[in-house]
């Protein structure tokens, strides 16, 4: 039997709702993190359990408290943590990390420029011992260099002083043999085809790809079925997250926990929003194209329920076209 194309993968945030653990709606974020950070060993060995359950080959390290550096306290070593990953079936695809930190805060003080390239220097070598060889950067904020508005235009100045710090991060990682991959986040710099399509022209396609999340390209007003089309080539990894329609990113206020609860009454298992899967699936057809694919759903109440539904729907519906 042939080594399928398109591997299925899981963003450990899929585990993240405090129902699934029988902890108290009303505890916090900040709590949440507390609680795991005392004892990571027991979460992240359900967290990976629950991955074999629901039939993924892979998992890609999360926002804390699923990150890498929590996994790591976690077992002890990356020897122990890639033991444990191996004994289940299981391989690592990604390792996310939010980039704004790491991009504007070099940009606004150059003097941060040599602490984000430790980071992710420290990031790439961890993960080069799990043999992965991807960090999934977040993007900047639109906002962030608009004013304040997050359905501005960004000033190409702006992505171009971006891109070019991406392009030292990624020269940062290389050494290990992993390249950075920026998440289409919604409302930021790399959601909108002409902003992703400037800075991807700014940056080695040796040291930075993109990863394509559909949702957020979508719930951005973005059609990310075009997106593919344009950059299939520099997609190493997606996010196949779904989504029910666009949302203004104006309409989004109070603390950050707020607002990303709002964009998940948005989100979709997939097959069950407004992404042309099968259209997006001819493309990767007509590429050859073979990497990750992550069912990322976000705090989902029944991970591993939602993840078998959307693994059903891309052997029913996806892998007969490409697989």
């Amino acid at each position: 039997m042939s080594t399928p194309r398109i591997r299925l993968g899981t963003d450990l945030i899929t585990f993240f709702d405090l129902s699934y653990w029988g902890i108290a709606a009303e505890t916090s974020y900040e709590e949440w993190m507390r609680m795991v950070e005392a004892d990571p060993h027991l979460y992240f060995e359900r967290m990976f359990d629950g991955c074999v359950e629901a039939g993924v080959q892979g998992i890609e390290f999360a926002p804390p408290p699923g990150g890498l550096t929590t996994a790591l306290a976690a077992y002890g070593s990356a020897a122990k943590l890639g033991a444990a990953l191996r004994s289940r079936g299981l391989s690592v695809s990604s390792s996310f990390t939010f980039g704004a930190p790491l991009i504007m805060g070099a940009l606004e003080n150059p003097a941060y420029r040599s602490t984000a390239d430790d980071e992710i220097r420290r990031h790439a070598d961890a993960l080069a011992e799990l043999d992965c060889g991807l960090i999934v950067l977040g993007a900047v904020p639109r906002a962030s260099v608009t004013g304040g508005d997050p359905n501005g235009v960004v000033p190409r100045l702006d992505l171009v002083r971006i891109a070019e710090q991406l392009d030292h991060l990624g020269a940062a990682a290389a050494p290990a043999g992993v390249r950075l991959a920026l998440h289409t986040d919604a409302y930021s710099v790399c959601s909108r085809l002409e902003d992703v399509s400037e800075v991807l022209s700014q940056t080695s396609a040796d040291t930075v790809s993109l990863c394509l999340d559909a949702g957020h390209v979508t719930l951005d007003g973005g059609d990310a079925v075009e997106m593919l089309r344009t950059h299939v080539d520099r997609v190493p990894i997606m996010h196949w997250k779904d989504c029910v329609s666009p949302l203004d990113g104006a309409t989004l206020t109070g603390p950050v926990m707020d607002r990303h609860a709002v964009m998940l009454t948005h989100f979709r298992i997939l097959g069950n929003g407004a992404v042309d899967w099968k259209s997006w699936q001819q493309i990767l057809k007509a590429s050859n194209w073979s990497g990750w694919a992550i069912a990322e759903i976000d705090m989902s109440p029944d991970p591993i329920g939602e993840l078998r539904a959307g693994i059903e729907f891309f052997e029913r519906e996806l892998a007969p076209i490409h697989r």
